[in-house]
């Protein structure tokens, strides 16, 4: 074989062998643009379902409702009703925890005892220490809420002092509490400032992305 056979089988190689290298390096930065967009897509859907979430103030209606279902039943004998609310109680307050952090944890330490002492009455049907573990659950439930700067919510068994079994309030006279910040206009704040974020989020990375496309195209 020639040298000038040799040189242009080599310079043909480093030619294949630079656009394989090239097309390669065409494809990873492909590839991380597709998945900088899947993490940007992932972050806007976390952020969405965020500004939606429950809030304490609508979720406690919801466990309100089956701690009196569960204290009906009971009175009742049923006790496979009152179980099975019982159940959705202690299944309710875990989930507390992916609401708020703080006020679910709290919920869970200070109803473990009364829900422990419930478990027991309604296994075995017995009607005096069932009453003596719902008395418990109310003063349980009505500590959490001063505890969690809620004092002005007192739950109560009596019937005729609640509203509704998803809003058994004990109504007394009382003012305006100063710095309630649960639920309401505040949530809707915090939720419009976390969507603003999002979306300033959003423009400085396609103002990012346009910036690198025009430092490509003065290059080239």
């Amino acid at each position: 074989m020639k040298f000038s056979q040799i040189k242009m089988l080599a310079t043909t190689s480093v030619l294949v062998l630079g656009s394989t290298v090239i097309a390669n390096a065409s494809s990873d930065k492909t590839e991380i643009q597709l998945l900088q967009q899947a993490l940007l897509s992932l972050q806007q859907r976390v952020e969405s379902l965020e500004a939606v979430k429950p809030t304490f103030t609508s979720f406690m209606p919801d466990f309100s409702e089956r701690f009196h279902v569960m204290h009906r039943a009971g009175e009742a004998g049923d006790w496979a009703v009152a179980g099975h609310e019982l159940s959705e109680m202690k299944r309710m307050a875990v989930m507390s925890t992916y609401i708020d952090t703080e006020k679910g944890t709290l919920m869970q330490g200070m109803l473990a005892p009364s829900f422990e002492a419930l478990s027991k009455a309604i296994e075995h049907g017995n009607h005096e220490n069932f009453e003596t573990a719902l008395d418990g659950t109310i003063s349980a439930c009505n500590a959490c809420h001063v505890a969690s700067e809620s004092p002005f919510i007192q739950v109560t068994l009596d019937a005729a002092d609640a509203i509704s079994l998803r809003h058994p309030h004990a109504l007394t006279s009382s003012n305006l509490a100063q710095g309630h910040a649960h639920g309401g206009q505040a949530v809707m704040q915090e939720n419009m400032q976390q969507n603003m974020q999002g979306m300033m989020k959003e423009d400085a990375t396609e103002e990012e992305s346009h910036d690198e496309s025009g430092e490509d195209g003065h290059h080239d």
